[in-house]
């Protein structure tokens, strides 16, 4: 899936009043990594802005700038843009984070074993990692078992996720991989338990997740620098449009209706592109500020003369006595096959 085709898809999945309750509830949150106002008046916040009822006096103001948000007109000229900045000071001088991870060498875990078994397993495992365990970080329960612990071991190792994650921060969590708004102090945090989750559940899968902050305004008009005199506009894109460098950076742009062609860049798309940039420099190793190092893959260690598994990888830590010829597994392959067997009766017809 493309970036581009993901933003598409999640945009129409996600209606209009979850984003702004994402938006309004990250910018409530404040730039801490404790809330700014109290949680009370966020929940109340989050139920009147779902029941379409008054909000709290205290972010009335937030929620109102966020709503006018969606409305702004797309601006023709670089003064209409900077006129925004000074209009909505909060939606310039904020950040809200934004998350994207999921399972990476997807193809190197599930055909580790050529088992049907353990590659149903495999399979399974990070579809319920993405399905089921992530969506639970953010409060978003499904029928499964595994809802209570997850809920229990996020408290454990990043308990203040547990408070500030709810429901509408996500905006996709299908595909193998996950989009979410998150408060911006707590982008790292939420991109080291996602990669942690798949690492504890699984043993040896590959994850990646990165995290980056974003004012309010580039959500909805792109990426934009500091310094909004510099931004590169439309103006300047008008009277540059023969140029090689742009002809390539807006992909063949239709000189019948060049400003279509640019509102259609200078979108969200340019913010999950960049997201897109940031997972493949984690996911080749680069070192990265205030964050575990990704450069060392998943391993385990063994020795020439102990008893490996059916992949000849791992050593063993158990005999399957049931089974047919009892064999022998590692961990991260009994992993695999006792999810198999699951996902295998789950799939049965039922009587």
């Amino acid at each position: 899936m493309t970036d581009s085709t993901a933003t598409k898809a999640t945009l129409q999945v996600n209606n209009s009043n979850s984003i702004t309750t994402a938006i309004c509830w990250c910018l409530a949150w404040g730039d801490e990594r404790k809330p700014k106002f109290d949680l009370p008046v966020l929940q109340q916040m989050r139920q009147a802005l779902h029941e379409g009822t008054e909000v709290p006096e205290q972010v009335r103001l937030l929620v109102e700038q966020v709503q006018e948000l969606e409305n702004l007109k797309f601006p023709e000229k670089l003064e209409e843009l900077k006129q925004y900045t000074e209009n909505y000071p909060l939606l310039w001088d904020s950040k809200i984070g934004l998350v994207y991870g999921g399972a990476t060498k997807i193809k190197q875990y599930v055909f580790e074993a050529a088992k049907l078994p353990d590659i149903r397993g495999a399979s399974a495992l990070l579809d319920r990692i993405n399905l089921v365990d992530l969506p639970a970080f953010f409060g978003k329960y499904e029928d499964f078992p595994k809802s209570i612990s997850i809920s229990q071991w996020l408290r454990k190792h990043f308990p203040e996720l547990e408070i500030a994650l709810i429901p509408e921060l996500i905006i996709y969590s299908t595909g193998g991989n996950i989009l979410a708004f998150c408060p911006a102090e707590l982008v790292d945090d939420l991109a080291n338990a996602i990669e942690k989750r798949y690492t504890e559940e699984t043993l040896t899968a590959n994850s990646c997740a990165v995290g980056a902050k974003f004012k309010p305004l580039e959500f909805r008009f792109g990426l934009l620098p500091n310094q909004i005199d510099q931004t590169f506009w439309f103006n300047k894109y008008q009277t540059s449009i023969e140029h090689p460098l742009i002809q390539a950076y807006f992909a063949q742009p239709d000189v019948n209706d060049p400003q279509q062609t640019f509102k259609e860049s200078k979108s969200f798309n340019q913010l999950v592109a960049k997201l897109a940039s940031l997972f493949n420099q984690r996911r080749n190793g680069n070192d990265w500020i205030n964050r575990p190092s990704h450069r060392y893959p998943p391993t385990f260690e063994t020795h020439p003369y102990l008893k490996r598994d059916e992949g000849d990888r791992r050593s063993v830590v158990m005999k399957a006595e049931g089974l047919p010829n009892a064999p022998w597994f590692s961990e991260a392959l009994a992993r695999k096959r006792i999810v198999g067997q699951i996902s295998k009766l789950d799939d049965s017809p039922k009587a």
